[in-house]
């Protein structure tokens, strides 16, 4: 039961599941249905889950360094070597699932957006091109799933809204470990630009993103335009007239969920 617990938490299974069925609910939209779209959500899961491994058999020796307690090798749930294996049989079932489930090419996106995740993992999360996979791998979901579905090339406006929200979530994610990562010598693109310019970047992203959703979706709904644009006003507004020092953190990430979720929307009444 110790080591099924940490594989769990080795797994990163919060955004595992979230990242599965955030892709799930898009490929939806697009028209993805019954056991497909269930095939869709197990492939996108199992090569969530060989990502969250890799990374924390990866970081074992610098969150025992650091004395991260709570990550399960620190902890002794789990062995690194153990990750290790489990981590490259999921990319292994991952890539087969990839190509029996959207075909060559479309399956070549998605093994394309995994392996990208590796390389954040084994070499860029310490560095000021952090972002880069993120944008990559986000980026190629639209292919993944359209190709995948009819053979369709993707709208140029969804891969860019992917992108932007990958890029977008990055940032506010590595945003409350900034100070720790620092402490400890390691990088990163928030460490490299600072809090402040982090959560600008981050700020404009969004109004980048949330500016297209709002001009894509205003020929099919004016309403949820309208709710987008709000929706962001009033994120910006909680985040920086707030006292409390975790507010701009969750506007931030609420800002990015209603983005995914007006991208979902937009996607399937167009």
């Amino acid at each position: 039961m110790r080591a099924v617990l940490g594989f769990t938490k080795a797994s990163h299974p919060i955004p595992t599941i979230a990242v599965s069925l955030v892709i799930s609910a898009f490929g939806w939209s697009l028209g993805w249905s019954g056991w497909s779209l269930v095939a869709v959500f197990v492939t996108m899961l199992v090569g969530q889950l060989s990502v969250g491994w890799s990374n924390d058999a990866h970081d074992a020796n610098l969150d025992a360094r650091i004395g991260r307690t709570t990550k399960p090798t620190v902890a002794l749930d789990v062995s690194a070597r153990s990750l290790w294996l489990a981590a490259l049989t999921a990319l292994l079932i991952a890539i087969a699932s990839s190509w029996a489930v959207a075909g060559w090419l479309g399956g070549s996106f998605h093994i394309f957006a995994i392996l990208m995740a590796w390389l954040y993992n084994i070499r860029l999360s310490r560095t000021a091109w952090s972002w880069l996979p993120y944008a990559l791998a986000f980026g190629a979901m639209p292919a993944f799933l359209s190709f995948g579905l009819n053979d369709e090339p993707p709208t140029l406006w969804s891969v860019a809204v992917f992108a932007i929200i990958g890029v977008s979530a990055h940032l506010a994610n590595a945003l409350p470990d900034a100070e720790s990562d620092s402490a400890a010598g390691v990088g990163g693109v928030v460490v490299t630009l600072g809090n402040r310019r982090s959560v600008i970047l981050c700020w404009l992203l969004l109004a980048l993103g949330s500016g297209i959703l709002v001009v894509v979706s205003l020929a099919a709904n004016v309403w949820l335009a309208l709710i987008i644009f709000v929706a962001f006003v009033l994120a910006v507004i909680f985040g920086s007239r707030s006292h409390h020092r975790a507010a701009m953190f969750y506007s931030l990430i609420a800002m990015v969920a209603i983005d995914v979720a007006a991208l979902v929307i937009v996607t399937a009444i167009n």
